[in-house]
């Protein structure tokens, strides 16, 4: 074991092309390239417990139309809102949970609520990472005051997972819309790329000399720009911004075959002024989707060119965030040379952008970069969400 945890640590230096090699500083990017944790045996018996326990309360939530008291046949109950919403059309626990895969991709690797464990096909793990996630961000209690606002006077752990589930199933996040497309033409926001692969990924990938997966292992990259743009539509910036996030969840799981699932952000802030910023309530409401149903998916958050607006806006933003998302944010040096250096910590050369002084030159271009999307709705069909699900308006 000692061998092994030299073996990591000394990962921790990297050599890039044409660049010397660099030391990591593991505790400021820890969270941006780190593996998904061990679970101790207690942590790994209150994951069986709460995966028990959704099943349970799903169960328990099924109730006959309009609330009524008469008894119904099963095939005609429905489930009900645990947030004040309309109630959903009755289906399974295994229906409902198939149907809201990350990034809408059906494959193994993709379950919001993961079958089959990523080695071992005949090994069922339910709930797995998606349950630790949840019991991570709850100090691993089976009652706390999460989500924050649904349960500020503290709730059962599995209201938590069911109320993303009701989420997912109605806002439906890996769906688009012609508008939303048109809306992102600038290319404010989007995923490219991953971060380099943690200490352990590194390790394993070198011993298999397996150089393929130390380039593709590693958190999403997703690049946020709002100086491009404009919110002219509050909605519709926040649907691009959730599209990309659930799209970056999917791919980090695909390319590291059903783990980690995580992504890192970079925060440009070029060009942002008064015109570009979304309102206080908005950027609130924005946090409120990112800690409820992305727990654990963030790795870091990298600020580059922070300027005034930028700085104001995070100074009145930061008091509504957890103490654990603060610890990931990071503002990177202003000047070419410092910002250089410290992004090559954490992602390769090629995979930064040239307006950030790295090598990859790719341009936006929305027509292109949403072509393949499997899940396109009307307008109409989105414009009922807040009359679905009123908790986020």
């Amino acid at each position: 074991v000692k061998k092994q945890k030299q073996e990591i640590k000394a990962t921790a230096k990297t050599t890039h092309r044409d660049v010397a090699e660099i030391e990591v500083d593991w505790k400021k990017w820890k969270f941006g390239m780190t593996d998904d944790f061990q679970l101790t045996s207690e942590q790994s018996n209150l994951v069986k417990e709460l995966e028990q326990r959704v099943v349970s309360k799903a169960a328990s939530i099924r109730v006959c139309p309009d609330g009524g008291e008469e008894e119904c046949a099963e095939g005609d109950k429905q489930i009900a809102s645990l947030s004040g919403g309309t109630n959903m059309p009755g289906r399974s626990f295994i229906e409902r949970v198939d149907s809201v895969a990350w990034g809408g991709n059906g494959s193994d690797s993709t379950k919001w609520w993961p079958r089959k464990d990523a080695k071992d096909p005949n090994k069922l793990v339910p709930g797995g990472r998606l349950l630790a996630g949840y019991l991570k961000i709850m100090k691993w209690s089976l009652h706390a005051k999460y989500p924050h606002k649904l349960c500020e006077h503290g709730c059962d752990s599995e209201v938590s997972v069911l109320h993303t589930l009701e989420w997912r199933e109605k806002y439906k996040p890996w769906c688009v819309t012609p508008k939303m497309i048109q809306y992102n033409k600038s290319g404010f926001m989007y995923r490219r790329g991953n971060s380099r692969p943690g200490p352990r990924k590194r390790l394993e990938a070198e011993k298999a000399k397996d150089s393929e997966s130390l380039s593709t292992s590693g958190h999403a990259l997703l690049f946020y720009r709002p100086g491009v743009t404009t919110v002219e539509d509050p909605d519709l910036y926040g649907r691009v911004m959730l599209n990309a996030i659930d799209s970056a969840v999917a791919d980090s799981l695909v390319r590291n075959k059903g783990e980690i699932g995580r992504f890192n952000i970079i925060f440009d802030c070029k060009g942002f002024g008064s015109k570009n910023a979304p309102s206080l309530a908005n950027v609130k409401l924005l946090f409120r989707y990112l800690q409820d149903h992305f727990p654990d998916r963030l790795g870091v958050l990298v600020v580059a060119n922070l300027g005034g607006m930028a700085q104001m806006l995070m100074k009145m933003v930061l008091p509504f965030v957890t103490e654990d998302v603060r610890a990931k944010i990071h503002v990177i040096p202003n000047d070419e040379e410092g910002r250089r250096e410290m992004l090559l910590q954490f992602i390769d050369e090629d995979k930064i952008p040239t307006w950030l002084g790295g090598k990859d030159d790719y341009e936006f271009n929305a027509k292109e970069y949403y072509k393949d999307e499997k899940c396109v709705l009307s307008e109409d069909e989105i414009s009922n969400f807040l009359i679905d699900m009123p908790y986020h308006g």
